[in-house]
């Protein structure tokens, strides 16, 4: 297989696949077949194994909608790392087009209305015209369209083209598990903003305890994962993995281990900080260690193998990495009044996911073992209401098949226990997508808003408080709406929505889907100040994504979140005593 073909993974061909379909709808060909590359392109995301290994073994006939074209670019994109429809389509249509597809809410039909009349081929003219009423001038665009598209145009400009959190981690712990078998070495740490679970990632940093440099080294740019070497020198090297990550290496020596992963996990702001405490002790700190400073001093080493010696010396507590953001942590440490922040050990069950009996990928009774397999004692099958047309929502004969589903594999799984809930749409108005003999048979409630985002910020508020002021929600799930990397949040009033939490009893929930991480870290901690009862969950689609609850528990820590915080910390009969139910 070529080099260049390597960089077509699963995402690659489905992202290929998905611009063909943009490219067809462009270029006004039937519908249906732009239709036909997108539904294949959601289905090569979702598999569980490398494209390659179809193109290999011929089983794309697996995949439903595969036929003899789709099929062709499949094996075209991952033999040789192009595709002759896609080069074609391409050629035949306006490079411009596809570049004001980028702008969310510009199809493929508003692009070409606006190109054919303004030939525009770029966000830059597109924000222009948009600002000079232009658009609104044109055959089917509205004024309200021009004004959305300024909008999102103006969200685009503030994308960052981070990483998201979980592609970073996996990347980093596959590069860390391969190090350990190359050279054998333990000490092995994730450093870094993701090392502290920042929302997105840029770099990765690692970081190797080693007396000799070069070995270390060497291994990194052996990985089999490496798609081009950046640096390879003795003090760093960085070479960069799929999706374009870049990963930094550096080798320090083991007696300075704990002063360099201090160092180099950060924050900027937290080291500056740290810095200037120690300073005033008298003190220096670097990335080699904990240093007495003046003349009688010497530059004597007071402590550098870990980081717990290097606070205490400090006459600080341990300070979590999650925390170090220079948010108060150092003058809590002083003073040692950090919350003992939850860990993920402490969660008892997640009480929001899906199964394929609505839009999630794997079966009820796949899902529940996978839970119970985790360790949980409960675990929550929230599919979604009918409102959410595409999300194949519950009627109710189905919920009372699911209800029976789950009854079968309780009696199995023993004394684990299976809850049957729901997440219900919010409509417009803030009533509930259930009646209210319906919402009554679930043991979770779920409420969340999943369609007209563009209220304003009056509306969405009273809609969001309506449905927590409904005596049957337990709880509000991810809250602001917001995609990270593609969608900005909703409008939304928070600190109303903290204050409804409190009068009402309704939890609100810390959303662990890598690209929610929702209630944001900042507003946990401010919910938690007001008293806010928070439940932290995976958003599970797929058994693997139950792991996600590793992101809900880290977006807490961020927030300061202790255990007692969190509803689905406690056992069973102790989280549904504390379930708002009136």
């Amino acid at each position: 297989m070529p080099r260049d073909a390597i960089t077509y993974d699963n995402e690659g061909v489905a992202a290929v696949l998905d611009e063909i379909g943009d490219l067809l709808e462009l270029k006004g060909e039937n519908v249906f077949r732009a239709v036909t590359y997108r539904a294949v392109a959601r289905a090569i995301r979702d598999l569980r194994e490398p494209i390659a290994a179809l193109v290999e073994q011929d089983r794309l006939g697996e995949i439903p909608k595969v036929g003899p074209s789709v099929k062709d670019a499949i094996v075209q994109l991952v033999s040789t790392g192009t595709s002759v429809r896609h080069e074609e389509l391409k050629a035949a249509v306006p490079s411009g087009l596809i570049t004001l597809l980028g702008v969310p809410g510009v199809g493929p039909a508003t692009a070409r209305i606006i190109y054919d009349n303004l030939r525009i081929t770029t966000v830059d003219e597109l924000e222009e015209a948009a600002k000079a009423h232009r658009l609104r001038e044109l055959p089917k665009i509205q004024a309200k369209t021009e004004e959305n598209i300024l909008k999102s145009i103006a969200s685009l400009k503030q994308r960052t083209g981070r990483n998201l959190v979980h592609h970073a981690r996996a990347a980093a712990t596959a590069m860390v598990d391969w190090m350990r078998q190359e050279t054998g070495i333990e000490a092995i740490a994730i450093a870094g903003s993701l090392r502290r679970y920042r929302e997105t990632i840029g770099d990765i940093d690692l970081l190797v305890a080693s007396l000799a440099a070069g070995p270390v080294m060497d291994a990194l740019i052996r990985a089999p994962s490496v798609e081009r070497v950046l640096a390879h020198g003795e003090t760093k090297t960085s070479v960069i993995v799929a999706r374009g990550l870049q990963i930094d290496l550096r080798v320090v020596p083991p007696d300075s281990w704990g002063a360099a992963l201090l160092y180099f996990t950060g924050s900027k702001e937290h080291n500056v900080r740290l810095r200037g405490y120690a300073l005033k002790k008298k003190l220096l700190l670097n990335e080699y260690g904990l240093y007495r400073v003046g003349a009688e001093a010497r530059g004597q080493e007071i402590a550098s193998r870990t980081e717990e010696e290097i606070y205490a010396a400090l006459g600080m507590a341990p300070i979590p990495p999650e925390l170090r953001e220079d948010h108060g942590e150092i003058d809590a440490a002083v003073a040692h009044t950090l919350p003992a922040l939850v860990r993920l050990d402490e969660v008892r069950g997640d009480l929001h996911t899906h199964t394929n009996w609505t839009d999630g990928h794997d079966t009820l009774e796949a899902m529940a073992r996978r839970a119970r397999a985790k360790g949980y004692a409960y675990w929550a099958v929230t599919d979604h209401s009918p409102g959410l047309g595409m999300t194949n929502g519950l009627g109710a004969e189905r919920i009372t098949a699911r209800v029976e589903e789950a009854r079968r594999l309780n009696e199995e799984l023993a004394p684990f226990r299976i809850l049957v809930g729901t997440e219900v749409d919010i409509r417009a108005n803030g009533s509930l997508d259930y009646p209210d003999d319906m919402l009554a048979r679930f043991d979770i409630v779920s409420a969340s808003v999943h369609s007209a985002f563009g209220q304003t910020k009056e509306v969405m508020t009273e809609r969001v408080l309506t449905a927590m002021r409904h005596p049957l929600v337990t709880q509000i799930s991810h809250p602001t709406g917001r995609l990270l990397e593609r969608r900005d949040p909703h409008a939304l009033d928070l600190q109303a929505l903290i204050d409804t939490a409190v009068k009402t009893g309704t939890w609100v929930e810390i959303n662990g889907g890598p690209e929610r991480l929702d209630l944001p870290d900042v507003w946990v901690r401010k919910a938690l100040d007001k008293g806010v009862t928070l439940v932290a969950n995976s958003d599970a689609h797929a058994v693997e994504e139950i792991d996600w609850m590793e992101f809900a528990v880290a977006t807490a820590r961020r927030g300061w979140a202790p255990g007692a915080a969190i509803a689905n910390t406690a056992e069973l009969a102790a989280m549904l005593a504390r379930r708002k139910r009136r």
